[in-house]
């Protein structure tokens, strides 16, 4: 039978066994924590201890002398490139009809490589040629216009002419006219003048008629008196004789004077008909000059109207002109339409530009062609290079470029080609150095007559500097290249670091040439480590000297 858990022994032997168990594991705990952690610690320490013992005591390192070195010739590496090398596009869209040439052909300049079929551009070329021949009969039905308007100012400038002749016609008449009424006023002034004067004469005449009828009147008088007074016998009969003369006298004189009045009426009556005669003639010469002046306004009107024709007729003969520049200017568009579908034609045929040899080509008979250039997507049909002369670019080092000049001699090396040396001349220089890589760009070009030398090849090509130049080496070991450039640790005269950036030319293995950065005299650590610093103190253990 199963013992009752309830009973008090039994949990009390519960009790003390947990308890045993809870000692055990604190004991086990706490010996894991002595075990592993305090050695961790401990190490630790240490590990701190000897980095302090490192930062406090002074790096021993081995250094190097940079030295000089003379170069009885200077070998770079280079790659061969073409001549003239470039990519044949087509200029006019349709089909491929013809190929000549593959890849390897040797071509001479204007060989014919292939040929495109393009109709389309064909009937566009038939369109802008009749156009073209529309445009040019445009012009001469323009031209025959202002021919005819040009005859039409020249007929329009006659009637101007006439009309000129007319207004001076008018004026002259309207002259005379004018000279004619003068002369007719001045008979008239004249005749009212021979009036006034008559009137005046007749005053006179009158004047007198009654001076004389004065003195014919007393006469009579007397004459009576001395009548009577000789009847009685007072005066003498010649004075009564005397008396009678006179009175007689004096009668004939008043009868005198009335005849001279008569006269003179008869003579102001003559002249005031002269003065009415020379009226009309004055009204008759002024109707005239009336009548030439409207003929002199009419003229005018004609001749005004005349000229808006001429000016009318002109700006016709302008516009006929203007219409005409216009077809010229539609032949000529017309003419560059054609000659542009013409020479759009012409690029039916595809042909090189320069002797050389076709390096690619990316269409079959039967392709459809579309215009393209280098800055399109679309695929070039050939790719032709010029190789019977080729050209080497190369950085000379600002140390060799008094050296290197046009006309010098060089020596072309390809590694594939044993035995063979190709001889080169220096054509050309930049003229610059480049500040970034402190070389002179150098083009050499090799003439390559028997085609063994390829666009593309690796090649080494060698100048001769004639020994004279020389260039500072130091051991590849001393350099670090880093984020931060091409660097080496030199200890200074207080035997601390400091890094310096150099510039590097070429690279003989085991020695790299600097062409920048060192005087010559710095001593250089040699298998620098990352945990150097600039500034740090240093000792040096060995000091090697350059070769």
């Amino acid at each position: 039978m199963e013992p009752n858990s309830s009973h008090p022994e039994t949990k009390h032997a519960q009790k003390s066994s947990g308890r045993t168990i809870a000692v055990v594991g604190f004991v086990v705990l706490a010996g894991l924590l002595v075990g592993g952690i305090m050695p961790r610690m401990q190490q630790k320490r240490s590990l701190a201890e000897d980095s302090s013992d490192i930062n406090n005591s002074v790096r021993a390192v081995n250094v190097v002398s940079p030295h000089l070195a003379n170069s009885e010739a200077l070998v770079l590496p280079s790659n061969i490139r073409a001549l003239e090398e470039t990519q044949i596009y087509a200029r006019t869209s349709g089909y491929l009809t013809k190929r000549y040439v593959d890849i390897g052909s040797r071509v001479k300049k204007g060989d014919i490589l292939a040929e495109i079929s393009s109709p389309d551009v064909d009937q566009q070329q038939f369109q802008a040629k009749a156009d073209q021949a529309k445009a040019v009969a445009s012009v001469g039905q323009s031209e025959a216009d202002v021919r005819n308007k040009q005859a039409g100012v020249q007929a329009t400038e006659s009637e101007v002419a006439r009309s000129r002749a007319g207004v001076e016609q008018a004026r002259a008449t309207l002259a005379s006219s004018q000279s004619k009424l003068a002369q007719t006023k001045a008979a008239m002034g004249s005749a009212e003048a021979r009036v006034a004067q008559n009137r005046q004469t007749l005053e006179v005449q009158k004047a007198a008629l009654k001076q004389a009828e004065a003195q014919r009147d007393l006469a009579e008088a007397t004459a009576k008196r001395y009548r009577s007074m000789l009847q009685q016998g007072y005066v003498a009969q010649q004075d009564a004789d005397q008396a009678e003369a006179t009175f007689k006298t004096t009668s004939a004189i008043v009868e005198s004077a009335r005849a001279s009045i008569g006269a003179a009426q008869a003579n102001i009556d003559a002249s005031l008909q002269d003065v009415e005669s020379a009226k009309s003639v004055v009204r008759a010469a002024e109707a005239d000059v009336r009548s030439s002046r409207e003929n002199i306004s009419a003229a005018q009107a004609a001749l005004a109207s005349t000229q808006a024709n001429v000016t009318a007729a002109q700006a016709n003969v302008g516009a006929s002109k203007a219409n005409v520049t216009a077809s010229v200017a539609q032949v000529r568009s017309s003419e560059a339409n054609s000659n542009r579908f013409s020479v759009l034609t012409s690029f039916s045929k595809i042909v090189a530009p320069f002797d050389g040899v076709i390096t690619m080509r990316n269409a079959d008979v039967g392709s459809l062609i579309a215009p393209g250039d280098a800055s399109s997507t679309k695929l070039a049909l050939f790719s032709i290079a010029r190789v019977d002369t080729l050209r080497i670019q190369v950085g000379v080092p600002q140390t060799y470029f008094q050296a290197v000049k046009p006309g010098t001699k060089t020596t072309v090396i390809v590694r594939e080609l044993p035995g063979r040396k190709f001889e080169g001349t220096v054509f050309e220089n930049a003229g610059a150095i480049d500040p970034n890589t402190r070389t002179l760009l150098t083009e050499v070009r090799v003439k390559n007559t028997d085609n063994v030398l390829l666009p593309g090849m690796y090649a080494q090509i060698q100048f001769a500097t004639g020994g004279t130049q020389q260039a500072i080496r130091i051991p590849s070991s001393a350099l670090t290249i880093d984020s931060n450039g091409t660097r080496v640790y030199v200890v200074g005269a207080d035997s601390k670091l400091a890094f310096v950036t150099v510039k590097v030319g070429r690279d003989f293995g085991s020695e790299v040439e600097i062409v920048s950065g060192l005087t010559g005299n710095e001593k250089l650590v040699n298998n620098p480590t990352d945990d150097l610093k600039d500034g740090q103190e240093v000792k040096i253990l060995t000091d090697k000297a350059g070769k």
